[in-house]
């Protein structure tokens, strides 16, 4: 018989869910949980998610017509998510403060500053370098009126 990995994976995420409940308000215990990693690459997903566990990111965000692309709602204000490695294993969890969109061309320097990874202007240039991997990817376009979900987040319970 063979392994199901997305089995596994299923079950690996539940376990740390029930883990977290020690730091998840009694009335949040059965709500429903999404789980994700950051990027399109293992060093992203790894660099990333590793300023989420030193408190420096503290916000991300996505382009709309990924989660269009990907048949998915955008998360709401109040959501839990479990951010893992790039490989699925489960690191942290963290609740959405505030979801919101902005064209990418409005983005403001606070969010930018919020999501922990350089200048503002180091924001706009890598942002927008993967945006138009993602647009490629998926087959549109990105342009600075590009629409994007912006996700601001506190850390709830980080695997030490």
């Amino acid at each position: 018989m063979v392994d199901n990995p997305l089995r596994e994976s299923d079950e690996k995420l539940e376990a740390f869910w029930k883990s977290c409940w020690d730091y998840v308000p009694a009335q949040d215990r059965n709500a429903s949980f999404s789980s994700w990693f950051f990027g399109d690459s293992p060093e992203m997903a790894d660099d990333l998610l590793a300023l989420v566990m030193k408190g420096q990111k503290m916000a991300t965000c996505g382009a709309l017509f990924d989660y269009e692309h990907d048949n998915e709602d955008p998360p709401e204000d109040g959501s839990y998510h479990i951010l893992t490695d790039f490989d699925g294993n489960p690191r942290c969890l963290i609740q959405m403060t505030s979801v919101s969109r902005a064209a990418f061309k409005d983005v403001t320097e606070d969010f930018a500053l919020s999501e922990g990874e350089g200048s503002y202007q180091e924001w706009q240039q890598v942002h927008e370098e993967f945006f138009e991997r993602r647009a490629a990817a998926t087959g549109n376009s990105f342009t600075p009126d590009t629409l994007l979900v912006l996700e601001r987040f506190k850390l709830i319970y980080p695997i030490k």
